[in-house]
C-alpha cells in the first residue's frame, strides 16, 4: 500500500481545509517547495498536490507552485484541482506530472472527459469525493445525486484504473477513517482505491492495510499538526514504492 503525503495549495501556500470548507482554512507553510523536498527526503514514494483554488475556480490558480515542485523533486507527483479541459490536462502532462487527477469534469462534461481518457490513458486518475456515499463536485462545494460506487464501476468498464476515494465529511478532521464504508465501496464498485480523508495516525494506516482493494492512502493534516512525521509513519507502517 502506497503512503502518499499531500500538499494542498492556496495562494501559493501550503494549507489544509476541514471537511472541504474553504472558510476553515489553515496555513501550515509559506513555501510548498520546502515542504515537498522535506517529504521527499523523509522517504515519500510520491506526492499528492492539490490546487484548492483551482478546484473551486475550475482552472489552475497555483500552476507556478505546482511547476516548481514537479521540476525539483525526483519522485512522481500526482496533481489535481482545476483540470477540466484538454488544454490544461496536456499542460500538466507536458510539465511532467505523473498522474493528473480529475473530478468534476467526469460528471459535468462527459464528452471532454472521454477525450481526456484518450490522452491521459492509465495515468488519468479519477477523484471520487464522497459525502455519505454520494458524489460531491466543484471543490466539494456542490452535491450530486450520483452514487460514487456506481460511477466508479462504470468508469472502470470504460478503462479508468486509478481512483481516489475521499470521505469529505472526515477530511481534515483527524477523526479516523471509516473502514466499513471503504470496504463496502470497494465491494460494490469492484475497483481498487487510494483512500483519503480522516487519517489520524498509524492505527488508521494499519487498518487500511487489512482491506483488500486499498492500494494507497493520502496523508494530509496528520503530517502537519506535529502528531507524527512521514518518516515515522513509513518506519512503523511500511509501504511499497511506486
Amino acid at each position: 500500500m502506497l503512503l502518499i503525503p499531500a500538499i494542498d495549495l492556496f495562494a501559493g501556500r501550503v494549507v489544509r481545509l476541514t471537511q472541504g470548507d474553504y472558510q476553515r482554512l489553515e496555513v501550515y507553510h509559506d513555501d510548498p517547495l520546502i515542504v515537498a523536498k522535506q517529504l521527499e527526503e523523509e522517504g515519500a514514494p510520491m506526492l499528492h498536490v492539490v490546487d484548492l483554488e483551482g478546484a473551486r475556480a475550475g482552472e489552475p490558480r497555483n500552476f507556478p507552485s505546482v511547476a516548481s515542485i514537479v521540476k525539483s523533486v525526483r519522485i512522481p507527483v500526482q496533481v489535481g484541482g482545476g483540470i477540466r479541459t484538454l488544454e490544461v490536462l496536456r499542460r500538466y502532462l507536458d510539465l511532467g506530472v505523473a498522474f493528473p487527477v480529475v473530478g468534476s469534469v467526469v460528471v459535468k462534461d462527459p464528452e471532454t472527459f472521454a477525450e481526456m481518457l484518450k490522452v491521459g490513458g492509465e495515468r488519468l486518475t479519477v477523484s471520487l469525493d464522497v459525502r455519505d456515499g454520494v458524489l460531491a463536485v466543484s471543490g466539494w462545494t456542490e452535491g450530486t445525486s450520483l452514487r460514487a460506487s456506481d460511477l466508479a464501476r462504470e468508469l472502470h468498464e470504460r478503462g479508468v484504473t486509478r481512483f481516489i476515494l475521499t470521505d469529505v465529511t472526515r477530511d481534515g478532521t483527524l477523526e479516523g477513517v471509516d473502514g466499513e464504508s471503504i470496504r463496502r465501496f470497494i465491494e460494490d464498485s469492484g475497483v481498487s482505491v487510494i483512500v483519503a480523508g480522516g487519517v489520524r495516525g498509524i492505527e488508521d494506516i494499519l487498518l487500511l492495510q487489512t482491506i483488500p482493494g486499498v492500494s494507497g492512502v493520502i496523508l494530509g493534516k496528520v503530517l502537519y499538526t506535529g502528531r507524527v512525521s512521514f518518516r515515522e509513519i513509513l518506519e512503523r507502517a511500511g509501504g511499497r514504492q511506486c
